[in-house]
């Protein structure tokens, strides 16, 4: 269940709980009126018989028959009104016994499910600061001691000088690519604009922009009437799939061809990413820090109620099927 439906179940179950209390608070006073009346009644059938035989040779009874017979009537009444509201009583208290359930197996799992986005969330944030400290930091700091070099031959060795900032022009246009391209990677194109499949390869050009691999895609042309927030959270995550997928092909396999699929397929999306590399066992690799990113990809399918397996027999192939956001309301 997600946030938003949990909300849903948390009102149901206040309003059902309000219900209760005032139809325990009708039925108490249902009973204290038939108490009165029985105190009532009781009052008169206990008068003493002397009492009245000075006025009428009668009984109690006979004396204040209709009012008797009123109260009487009253009672059953009310009585018969208790019946109905102590059955629907228990019925409010079964629903609210159900309802606790699920509320309290549902908080549960938001709990565990809050807590894996902060870790997914904190490792995103570590794999983005390792990435900029291998790549942009070090090609900044590189680019430094060619300015310093540079400014020492400027006199002596003007023409040394010129070619050492040449390849320091050269190294500040590769950095401005790298931001530009982790920029990307933060926050995608619009799929609006572009549509998730030229979003996709896009990405995957960026990811292969040394052309070290050859990458096929076989990618559907998937549309909707209306982006709206649950689609474009569902094209976000699938996109972020994708990237993970490829980003530990093109790291950690080994290989030099990937193969990348995306399908419509009814009511579920289907990713594959497969490598030609020299695949892993996953016991291993689930232990390894480097491979963070399964553990990432997985929490990812969970949190969509997607299923995912692996086969690293022959390379890598990874499965996922992700079903649409429609299903997950």
């Amino acid at each position: 269940m997600d946030a938003e439906n949990y909300e849903i179940v948390q009102t149901m179950y206040d309003e059902l709980k309000k219900e209760h209390a005032l139809l325990l608070s009708a039925l108490q006073e249902k009973k204290d009126k038939i108490a009165e009346i029985d105190a009532y009644l009781n009052s008169l059938l206990n008068k003493e018989e002397s009492d009245l035989q000075v006025f009428l040779p009668r009984k109690v009874e006979d004396v204040y028959h209709d009012v008797i017979e009123q109260n009487k009537q009253q009672k059953e009444k009310l009585l018969a009104e208790c019946d109905e509201l102590e059955k629907q009583l228990h019925s409010d208290e079964n629903n609210i016994m159900q309802l606790e359930k699920v509320i309290s197996g549902s908080s549960s799992m938001l709990h565990v499910k809050q807590l894996s986005i902060l870790d997914a969330q904190e490792k995103e944030r570590q794999r983005i600061a390792r990435d900029l400290h291998d790549t942009s930091l070090q090609n900044l700091t590189h680019l430094v001691h060619k300015v310093e070099l540079g400014s020492l031959y400027i006199d002596e060795d003007p023409v040394r000088a010129k070619l050492e900032l040449a390849t320091v022009a050269k190294g500040i246009r590769k950095v401005i690519e790298e931001i530009r391209n982790s920029i990307f990677d933060l926050r995608p194109m619009s799929f609006d604009d572009l549509g998730l499949k030229e979003t996709i390869e896009k990405l995957i050009i960026v990811l292969n922009q040394d052309r070290q691999f050859r990458i096929e895609t076989d990618i559907d042309e998937i549309t909707v009437t209306q982006m709206n927030p649950s689609t474009h959270v569902l094209f976000i995550s699938i996109y972020r799939l994708v990237q993970e997928c490829v980003q530990n092909a093109i790291k950690h396999s080994g290989g030099n061809e990937i193969v990348v699929k995306l399908k419509d397929c009814g009511s579920i999306y289907y990713i594959q990413v497969q490598d030609n590399g020299t695949g892993f066992d996953m016991d291993v690799a689930s232990k390894k820090d480097r491979h963070f990113g399964l553990s990432v990809i997985k929490e990812r399918v969970l949190f969509l109620g997607g299923k995912i397996k692996f086969d690293t027999d022959n390379g890598t192939s990874i499965e996922i099927e992700i079903p649409k956001a429609e299903t997950l309301e």
